[in-house]
């Protein structure tokens, strides 16, 4: 007779749970929901972002910068030609006397377009001097025709470029990579130089003899 009790109150439990979670399931599928008449989200508009202009390679092969990142796979840590503007170029910060300022090592901005402001749209290229002193000594000497030492045989330095102009359009040689020697860092690419040649600068006329 105990044995048919225990089992009678255990139905008895189980029947109580069941019809518990049943008027849970219950009460949760009659909640009401309202449509508020006449309400509109206040959401910003799709943003319009224009599709590039210019092509992922020029006839000489070089990349533009949209190429460049479009084809990261095979570009990211490899030597490379890059065509584009210089929009930006990074100037030493003027500090005030008894103030020391916080200065970096030299370099400039590149973009497929004349006037680019969208950052995301530049690249920065490193690489091309180690310091604005040895940039304003190699412009001094290049201004007095002194020609640049000559190293001993098998000594290399990095080079000097110090004639930059910005606005310009350039072709550049220089490896694409996230992370420089020189300890600049960009998860969108960066440059380090390794040649130039200015595609539209001016000629300088030889002085007349």
């Amino acid at each position: 007779m105990k044995r048919i009790g225990v089992i009678i109150t255990v139905l008895a439990s189980v029947l109580f749970v069941v019809a518990a979670c049943g008027d849970k399931s219950e009460a949760k599928s009659s909640t009401l929901v309202t449509e508020v008449q006449g309400y509109k989200p206040n959401l910003p508009p799709v943003p319009n972002i224009p599709v590039p202009s210019v092509p992922e390679t020029y006839q000489d092969g070089s990349y533009s910068l949209y190429g460049l990142r479009k084809n990261v796979g095979k570009t990211l840590n490899t030597q490379i030609e890059i065509t584009a503007y210089i929009v930006k170029i990074y100037e030493k910060p003027v500090c005030e006397e008894g103030k020391t300022c916080h200065t970096m090592m030299p370099h400039l901005f590149l973009a497929d377009e004349l006037g680019e402001k969208l950052s995301k749209r530049m690249i920065r290229l490193v690489g091309f001097a180690q310091s604005f002193k040895e940039m304003d000594q190699a412009r001094e000497d290049a201004e007095a025709g002194k020609a640049p030492e000559e190293l001993p045989e098998g000594v290399y330095l990095p080079p000097v470029i110090w004639d930059w102009q910005e606005g310009h359009k350039y072709k550049i040689k220089a490896i694409f990579l996230n992370r420089s020697g020189a300890g600049f860092m960009d998860a969108d690419g960066l440059l380090e130089y390794k040649g130039k040649e200015c595609l539209d600068c001016p000629v300088e006329e030889e002085e007349a003899k």
